[in-house]
């Protein structure tokens, strides 16, 4: 078989090294792809939002199967374009997609349909958001409504850095935001697929790490790291999340018109002292750095299972997954994410380890040849272990040894067990 693979970052090359590992796969195609995706698979230099290239170059080239990863080219709708040259592809539509793409969306397909969710309001004004604190808060939840590369969100004390939020997300498209009630909890990643109505797989449960700086400090980011198992995420707790949420959504979005193929990402907190989940929001995709942490524990099957969801399958035969733990420490440029540094070398030295992956998510070429890097988030350390401790000491043990590049930043606290709550900022008088 022959498989393209959409994007160009962490989730990519994991996606790009776990299908490689497929007895059923024979060649790997990735647009545009990065170097690290360059050692396995053959990088095509077709931007990831160019649907109609990518469509012609997968009917010329006899793809049996594109999966999709940026959530950037679903919104653009890749997958309509395919599906209307009977090409397979994983993925939903633009207008499942939108479960991602619009986060007031998503906000009202969860009050339609009872989905539990902090108590929420939409706003294109910015003196009406800005007289909505004094109802909302404080601590302020601000959101983009539309796609912001997982930096849209600002949860603070602060009420000038609240306005600031407004103020900011307001200028992105489509200049409107979400401000939400603040739950004080923890929270968890699930990974679902979806086909014919109703959930098929549910994978490794993550906790993520959003805030750039150890102890949840700092502004969020695209996510700093990832682990599993989460201690707190008990099997009353999936089937609860499975029952109240994944299956009432998928079964939302067909009746709205909107059957939903692919993978659906949910993040949800579950309020300090109970079991009870609140949906914070869904993406249409694999998570990132999550992806990064749950390829390497697929064993096997992983292609079967994307082909026959694409197909809409109604029993699509389910991957077999390890039962390691597995961590992911996300190493990110100086600056980021207000302002990320790029060009600056990387030096890669051979890895002793056999269950630690690097995979490249924000990394280039420069006329010589040399790897730098191009990208906030520059490398993901994914290892995996019999137990969190044993894996996250093989993550940290690599970086600095392994891996060196200027100004690397990265959390120190990835798995660490310690009690999660997000650390606000004071109130400033």
């Amino acid at each position: 078989m022959k498989i393209l693979i959409v994007g160009s970052g962490g989730r990519e090359h994991a996606l790009t090294w776990a299908l490689s590992k497929d007895p059923n796969v024979k060649q790997i195609y990735a647009a545009p792809g990065n170097p690290g995706i360059a050692e396995i698979a053959t990088c095509v230099p077709t931007a990831s939002n160019n649907n109609d290239e990518l469509a012609s170059f997968a009917s010329k080239h006899r793809i049996d199967l594109t999966v999709v990863g940026p959530e950037a080219s679903l919104g653009a709708g890749i997958v309509d374009a395919f599906r209307k040259q009977n090409l397979a592809i994983f993925g939903p539509d633009r207008q499942a997609a939108r479960i991602e793409t619009s986060k007031s969306f998503a906000k009202e397909l969860c009050t339609r349909y009872a989905l539990p969710t902090p108590r929420w309001e939409t706003f294109t004004s910015k003196s009406r958001a800005i007289r909505a604190l004094d109802e909302l808060g404080p601590p302020w939840v601000i959101k983009a409504d539309g796609l912001a590369a997982g930096k849209g969100t600002t949860v603070t004390k602060d009420r000038f850095e609240a306005e600031a939020a407004i103020q900011r997300e307001l200028v992105r498209d489509p200049k409107r935001i979400v401000m939400e009630e603040f739950i004080d909890g923890w929270e968890a990643s699930f990974t679902a697929t979806v086909s014919a109505v109703r959930v098929q797989w549910l994978a490794p449960v993550f906790q993520d790490y959003k805030p750039a700086f150890d102890g949840d400090s700092g502004p969020n980011t695209g996510g700093m790291g990832v682990y599993t198992p989460v201690p707190s995420v008990t099997q009353s707790l999936v089937e609860k999340v499975r029952k109240k949420i994944l299956d009432p959504v998928a079964a939302a979005l067909a009746k709205e018109g909107a059957p939903f193929q692919g993978v659906l990402y949910l993040n949800v907190i579950v309020k300090h002292g109970t079991e009870d989940p609140y949906v914070l929001e869904f993406n249409a995709r694999l998570g990132d750095p999550e992806a990064q942490g749950m390829m390497p524990l697929i064993k096997r099957g992983l292609f079967a299972h994307l082909n026959a969801v694409a197909a809409d399958s109604k029993r699509p035969p389910i991957p077999e997954c390890s039962q390691s733990a597995s961590v992911v420490v996300v190493l990110a440029s100086k600056g980021y994410p207000e302002n990320p540094s790029t060009g600056d070398p990387i030096t890669l030295r051979p890895l002793t380890h056999s269950s630690i992956v690097i995979f490249h998510a924000g990394t280039a070429r420069n006329p010589t040849g040399q790897l730098v890097t191009a990208g906030g988030r520059v490398l993901n350390v994914a290892a995996t272990g019999p137990d969190i401790e044993s894996a996250r000491k093989d993550a940290y043990s690599v970086i600095g040894n392994a891996i060196q590049f200027p100004g690397m930043q990265y959390r120190s606290d990835i798995g660490s067990g310690q009690i999660r709550r997000r650390q606000l900022d004071p109130i400033k008088t």
